[in-house]
């Protein structure tokens, strides 16, 4: 069974910047220096986070612990991402994605999350970390349309190239048949075909053989057991029969 701020902030004011069409090219990584200026920040921002966790935990009453919450650091850090966002850190983009209830008013986030992706659906789709972002697009309901996230996903699947292509087409198969949409199995098989040697195929291959040998309505693999008579038996022998299996098991 799965069982599933010390605060020295430097708050930069908020940069506007216009949403960008997609690029017939895609780049590269980014640069070292750029990682690692995200990476101070969010380590950063962690710390904080993890004290002010720690001070609503050891807090008392109601009205101290609505002061604490106030002082959410990805509301006070909010500023810092977006500043390294819009000079081009693809990563900090994806963390106000991730934080954008937190760093926006409500009303203003359908607007700021079409940017948000459209900056780095044209700049970072050959990121090796942009499944993440394709995860997090394909699963918008409520802040982008089903038009917008077919079309976006139409445009990479034409830009890409190589795992960015198979990290596409993983994606648009995870979508489809999240929409009960069958369709999405081909692009699995589209993935198997155009990349057979991608670092994508091995977790595309497994999900589709999960839907395919062990989904509903899929047919299940044979095997073989013993009856109580020691007789034994097939699935596969039992064929136009009715047959219930019964799992069970010691836990």
């Amino acid at each position: 069974m799965l069982i599933t701020l010390a605060l020295a902030l430097l708050i930069t004011p908020t940069l506007e910047a216009p949403a960008l069409a997609p690029s017939s090219v895609c780049s590269g990584e980014e640069p070292a220096s750029e990682d690692l200026a995200y990476e101070a920040l969010f380590s950063q921002y962690e710390v904080a986070y993890d004290a002010w966790r720690e001070r609503i935990r050891a807090s008392s009453g109601l009205k101290e612990r609505r002061e604490l919450r106030k002082l959410e650091p990805a509301v006070l850090f909010g500023p810092r991402f977006k500043d390294l966002a819009y000079s081009g850190r693809g990563k900090s983009l994806l963390w106000l994605l991730n934080n954008a209830r937190k760093v926006a008013e409500r009303k203003e986030i359908p607007e700021l999350k079409v940017e948000w992706y459209g900056r780095l659906f044209s700049s970072h789709l050959d990121a090796d970390w942009f499944g993440e972002v394709i995860r997090l697009f394909t699963k918008e309901r409520r802040d982008v349309s089903a038009e917008q996230i077919e079309a976006t996903m139409a445009d990479a699947l034409e830009r890409a190239e190589g795992d960015a292509h198979a990290r596409v087409l993983l994606g648009l198969a995870r979508y489809r048949l999240a929409g009960k949409c069958n369709s999405g199995l081909a692009f699995y098989e589209r993935i198997f075909a155009e990349h057979p040697d991608s670092s994508i195929t091995e977790a595309a291959q497994s999900e589709y053989d999960r839907l395919t040998k062990f989904g509903m309505g899929a047919a299940p693999p044979d095997f073989a057991g013993e009856t109580i008579d020691g007789e034994e038996i097939s699935l596969y022998a039992n064929r136009g029969k009715v047959t219930v299996v019964d799992f069970w098991g010691y836990w």
